[in-house]
This record gives structure tokens, C-alpha cells and sequence, in this order.
């Protein structure tokens, strides 16, 4: 299904509207509900958790009670396989942190992901929480691939790195005939809302990443900012053709959820979002 008029959203995200603000550490798309192939043409940032206004648009109907969340975390029981991107539509409107996965530990293991337990607890903020259940930090993946600094993300954004490491380098191989042996990222854990959405963001959860410039094992280094290009251009650069190839990747071979470039808008201009939400949006392309 491809998303394309307004009409075809749900009624709460019509009703939202379009913002462009940037606020905070990161920006992220508002999430409203796509399926695989699909992209959005707007976006919204993340702000500073602060009172919802008189105009904020109400909480989708299955968003979860703050207080249970923070007190009952069900084991994950979908059918879809854990640590790619959710390509369920009925629970696109979900809030909340991701579900437990009970065989983390041996998942990680078995992806050749080193780690270390974490600990990130739920807490209330205002009309939602942040924090997670169940977190790890991030050491080193299947490629080997150093990360500054170690990012610390739900066992489903882990598991879903290990793959992310590989697409990484398979991409780098066929395009830029060398390997990524460095990642630099923006951060994960952040406990804020989306700039005029009564949304929450990944980042509440350590369930996104910004990812800002990759390191090869020729020495050079591929900025967001400096090598993915205007839009508006095709990529004229290996360099920027590698970046826009990844990020589409990303997306279509099911690694993350969400994947945000500046083809989505120039709040992405020098970093590439992903994360794990629920639903998917596609601004890759």
C-alpha cells in the first residue's frame, strides 16, 4: 500500500497537520502510520517534554496508560520476527516503549553482538513515559564496526544494528570499494515529545538513532552533511550515492521502521534518523 492524499491517513493524524519546527537534540518524523514502500511528505521535530496546550491534538485511542506501562511490560508474542521493522498495521498507533523480548540475550549472541546490560527506567513525563524495560549498550556488532560513542538501545534496536552492519558494508563494498569500520552517531536516549504532536519520540525509548558520518577502512570519512546532497540534485559522487543507496536499503529491506534523510526535510540535512517505531515511514527517497 502506498500512502499518497491526506484521506488515506488515519483521522487523529489528519487532523494534526504539518510542522517543520526544529527543536531539541534530533528531529523525527510525526508518527503517522505507513506500510512498506510508503513515504510521507512532512515531518516534525522533537521538543523539550513540556505541557500539552489547549490546541494539542489528542492521544491516539491506543495510546498506553502511562502508569501501567510503567508496572506491567508484556512479553513480545508477535509473529513478526524481532529486531527487523514492524510491518504490522494494526498496532501503528501504539505508544510506548518496545515489548520484552525474552531471548534477548541469546538473539544478541547469536547476531555476534557484544554488549553490556543496562539499565533505563521508565519514568512519567507529563502525559507520557520515557525509558525502556529492557536495554543494552551497544559494544560492537558482527562487522566489527566502532561506534562513538556506544550507543545505549532497546534490545530491538540492537538486534536490528547487527543488521544495519551489514547492509553498512555491503552497500560500502559494491559503491565505494572499501569497508566502514567507524560509525558516528548523534545520540539515542533522549525523554522528550514531537514539536506540536502530543506524540512521544523513539529517542524517549533508546529506540532511535541518528547516524551522522561513517569512517572507511581507506581513511576517509563520509559526512550526512557534507556528501548526501541537495535533494533536488541527483548524487553525482560516489559518496552520495553510497548514502542515499544506504539509507533506501534501510528502509526496503526491512532493518529499521523509520528511515528519515533530507529528502524528507532539511531538518535531516546532516544526519540519517532511524528507528523502531511502530509504524513506518519511508523518507529515504
Amino acid at each position: 500500500m502506498r500512502l499518497g492524499a491526506r484521506s488515506d491517513w488515519p483521522a487523529w493524524a489528519t487532523l494534526l497537520g504539518i510542522c517543520a519546527l526544529g527543536c531539541g537534540i534530533s528531529s523525527e518524523p510525526a508518527p503517522r502510520p505507513a506500510h512498506p514502500g510508503s513515504r510521507i511528505a512532512a515531518t516534525d521535530s522533537d521538543e523539550s517534554v513540556t505541557s500539552p496546550s489547549a490546541d494539542t491534538v489528542a492521544t491516539p485511542k491506543q495510546h498506553r496508560d502511562p502508569v501501567a506501562a510503567t508496572t506491567a511490560v508484556p512479553e513480545q508474542t508477535s509473529t513478526l520476527e524481532k529486531g527487523l521493522a514492524n510491518l504490522n498495521p494494526d498496532d501503528d498507533e501504539v505508544v510506548g516503549p518496545p515489548e520484552v523480548i525474552a531471548d534477548c540475550e541469546p538473539r544478541l549472541q547469536a547476531a555476534g553482538v557484544t554488549y553490556r546490560p543496562a539499565h533505563l527506567p521508565i519514568v512519567r513525563k507529563q502525559w507520557f513515559v520515557c525509558g525502556s524495560p529492557q536495554v543494552v549498550e551497544y559494544i560492537e556488532g558482527p562487522e566489527h564496526i566502532r561506534y562513538r560513542t556506544h550507543p545505549l538501545v532497546t534490545c530491538q534496536l540492537a538486534l536490528a544494528l547487527a543488521h544495519f552492519e551489514r547492509v553498512l558494508n555491503r552497500s560500502a563494498k559494491e559503491l565505494l570499494g572499501a569497508q566502514v569500520v567507524s560509525v558516528t552517531q548523534g545520540g539515542t536516549y533522549s525523554c522528550r515529545s514531537m514539536a506540536r504532536f502530543r506524540m512521544v519520540s523513539e529517542h524517549s525509548y533508546a529506540n532511535a538513532i541518528d547516524l551522522y558520518a561513517f569512517g572507511l577502512s581507506d581513511a576517509r570519512t563520509l559526512s550526512v552533511l557534507e556528501h548526501f546532497g541537495a535533494p533536488k540534485n541527483a548524487a553525482t559522487t560516489p559518496e552520495g550515492r553510497f548514502l542515499r543507496t544506504l539509507a533506501q536499503r534501510l528502509f526496503d529491506e526491512n532493518v529499521f521502521s523509520v528511515v528519515v534523510t533530507r529528502f524528507f526535510d532539511e531538518l535531516h540535512r546532516d544526519h540519517i534518523h532511524v528507528d523502531m517505531a511502530h509504524y513506518r515511514t519511508d523518507g529515504s527517497r
